[in-house]
């Protein structure tokens, strides 16, 4: 054994054995010298650790935060219907808010090292929410393999309840349809030619109370999850009632499936659904070509863009659409046929090309579309699909109360997602402003209940910035890169 091996090994054990317990948290490396040298410097949607701003040290220990970086210096950050949207200063602009050259009330000039608090992010400040709705805000959109870190499953069709097989199945052929289950959870179209696009839809079924039973209407997906649906002990003290908090809805969505191509003939098609708009990403399985395509509610249909990939001719394909911070993104396998993705002007907030007297409401919010947000289809094309699994982006809530308690971005009750008479208080949701001041970071965590963030106590400035979080070490089941 070579020393180097000796030296690795040595030192895997030194850091596992100082770990502990297994429920004490993650072990995670921390690249400091990034940050140190002065010339990279924290960076957005980098995982970020940093000494919290209100307590670093805490009975003698150091107490470490790690969130993700989402506000730089000197910008101005709107949250609205979970997407993060940012105001950047021009260079020869005055800060958006000058705080270096206020007073006190004893005519003291303020002291910028108290910058970081919750008060000096002009929280939902006329200023920046008039900025917001005249429409100087641009919507912050992830690259793709940020997209793919902060994805969160809504149903993957390999791991559907044993219980409500044939009874709640959310992917089910219609009736008269060319689409058949397989012998596993998979599907597969043998070309019928009828000559449209034969569509496979997905309805947001969820488990009612009790034994299931027929009649469960779909719903809208919602950003619920087990950790973040209930209110609990906060980190403040304060004990809140153990009942459930609002959902809210999510329309930033993913798509995707292993396609094996049969024969090199026909169609595949992708289908997501948000709103007023319907999305398609079509291969062409002949020629490989995929176009993109839009769907308004005049149901006239706008072609974006068209790219060859590799989906020419028999063989398997690890096909994925998402539709996310009003981008469409494409992956064949780990290509990125459309780069980045094909940007659109999110429809919820004004636009430069929207006349003035434009109802935004009119815009916002779901509609019966998002009753099927996700759907694959087949033209006359011969394939089988595995692997089906269908993801929603991050949803970022508007902010929370001075205990840390939740304030709702709007109110619809759990019986509500599945009547759209009822989705109006959707429209009429809530968003919030916060100034990052310069020389801090404005940094979020997941929303769980238990956790806090910029949303609750302030940013975090650039000297409590510890460095970029590589990758988690222990425990072994988790260990793996940070993205």
């Amino acid at each position: 054994m070579t020393l180097r091996r000796w030296i690795l090994i040595s030192v895997l054990f030194s850091m596992v054995v100082g770990c502990g317990d297994f429920s004490s948290g993650d072990r995670v490396l921390v690249c400091k010298p990034s940050y140190d040298n002065g010339v990279i410097g924290p960076r957005r949607y980098e995982v970020v650790v940093f000494k919290y701003p209100s307590g670093p040290v805490e009975r003698g220990t150091p107490k470490n935060f790690i969130k993700r970086l989402l506000g730089l210096p000197g910008e101005m950050i709107a949250i609205f219907f979970g997407r993060v949207y940012h105001r950047v200063p021009q260079p020869n602009d005055a800060p958006f808010y000058d705080d270096l050259n206020r007073e006190d009330a004893q005519g003291k000039k303020l002291d910028a090292v108290n910058f970081w608090k919750k008060e000096f992010l002009h929280f939902n400040d006329e200023k920046s929410r008039t900025s917001f709705q005249a429409g100087e805000f641009q919507i912050l959109r992830k690259p793709p393999q940020t997209m793919m870190a902060m994805r969160r499953i809504v149903y993957d069709n390999d791991f559907q309840a044993k219980d409500l097989k044939g009874k709640l199945d959310r992917w089910s052929p219609r009736a008269k349809s060319g689409w058949k289950n397989d012998a596993s959870t998979g599907f597969l179209y043998e070309g019928v030619k009828d000559g449209g696009v034969d569509w496979l839809r997905y309805q947001h079924l969820e488990r009612p109370v009790g034994p299931p039973v027929p009649g469960v209407q779909p719903r809208l997906i919602s950003d619920s999850l087990g950790y973040n649906n209930f209110k609990i002990a906060n980190s403040f003290g304060n004990v809140r009632d153990n009942k459930p908090l609002n959902a809210y809805w999510v329309g930033d969505l993913m798509l995707e499936c292993n396609v094996e191509v049969v024969e090199a003939k026909g169609e595949f098609w992708f289908e997501l659904s948000k709103g007023i708009h319907r999305f398609r990403a079509r291969w062409d399985l002949g020629t490989g070509h995929c176009t993109l395509f839009r769907e308004g509610l005049d149901k006239k249909i706008e072609e974006i863009d068209t790219q060859p990939t590799t989906v020419k001719g028999p063989g398997n394909y690890l096909l994925r659409f998402a539709n996310i911070d009003a981008r469409l993104t494409v992956w064949v396998g780990r290509g990125l046929p459309f780069g980045d993705g094909k940007d659109y002007d999110p429809p919820e907030v004004r636009s430069k090309n929207d006349p003035k007297d434009i109802d935004l409401d009119k815009r916002r919010g779901p509609t019966e579309n998002d009753l099927e947000p996700a759907s694959v289809g087949s033209k006359n094309a011969n394939i089988k699909i595995s692997q089906l699994r269908l993801w929603r982006d991050t949803y970022y809530t508007t902010f929370k109360d001075a205990d840390g308690g939740h304030i709702a971005d709007y109110d619809v009750n759990n019986d509500d997602w599945a009547d759209s008479s009822r989705w109006e208080p959707i429209r009429k949701s809530r968003f919030v402003t916060m100034y990052v001041q310069p020389g801090h970071y404005l940094c979020l965590g997941d929303n769980s209940q238990a956790s806090s963030d910029s949303r609750d106590w302030g940013v975090v400035p650039e000297r409590l910035m510890l460095g970029r979080a590589l990758v988690v070490y222990f425990p072994l089941d988790r260990m793996g890169p940070i993205r």
